[in-house]
């Protein structure tokens, strides 16, 4: 009984330091990861696209997840390069590379066809984010991890200066017996991936 007691106290102890604990805020690298079935053919011609650099219309634009432990602490998860504006944007640059584009950095703040005459963009792409988190919650020895990307994003054609704006989503719910960082930012990775070939899917 003296020993299951000592354990009792034990056990309670370190539930109360590590409760007490400060949350940590970790960096989730983003980046567009196709599959090897994923990867494009070359284009026999490479178009330049203008991106001008995406906005951050969520309403909370703190980080892109928060997980809540057992033990009562909170943790945050930011973007690299952050802010999460930057990270789509350069995430969304690599990607039309990858897939035989030429792309170059417009500023913001200007009209698509002005942009499109400086920067002899044939494609101008000017975005905002509208959905970019992932909620992670841990029951019964599993973690679930549902990440969630919407972007709208308006597409200028030079050629024939028309514009229209399509609306990309993509959403995923992996589970996980042992939770970490890396997970998060794989699942919230193949999400925006998934996002952003929809969209290079609606520019050919």
């Amino acid at each position: 009984m003296k020993l299951l007691h000592y354990l009792f106290l034990l056990f309670l102890a370190i539930s109360v330091i590590t409760g007490c604990a400060p949350g940590v805020t970790y960096l989730i690298d983003v980046a567009y990861v196709p599959r090897i079935s994923q990867q494009p053919a070359a284009q026999s011609e490479q178009l330049r696209v203008a991106v001008i650099p995406f906005e951050d219309a969520r309403e909370n634009k703190k980080g892109i997840a928060v997980r809540r432990r057992l033990t009562g602490q909170t943790d945050e998860f930011e973007t690299r390069p952050y802010p999460a504006s930057a990270a789509v944007t350069d995430t969304l640059l690599s990607a039309l590379k990858i897939h035989g584009y030429q792309p170059v950095t417009a500023p913001k703040g200007r009209e698509l066809g002005t942009v499109a005459d400086d920067t002899s963009g044939q494609l101008v792409l000017s975005g905002r984010i509208e959905e970019l988190w992932a909620d992670i919650v841990t029951e019964s020895g599993l973690t679930n991890i549902k990440t969630r990307v919407s972007l709208r994003v308006s597409i200028f054609n030079a050629s024939d200066k028309s514009a229209r704006t399509v609306t990309v989503q993509a959403e995923s719910e992996p589970r996980v017996v042992l939770f970490s960082p890396g997970l998060l930012q794989n699942a919230v990775n193949d999400t925006l991936t998934e996002a952003i070939n929809k969209l290079l899917s609606s520019l050919k």
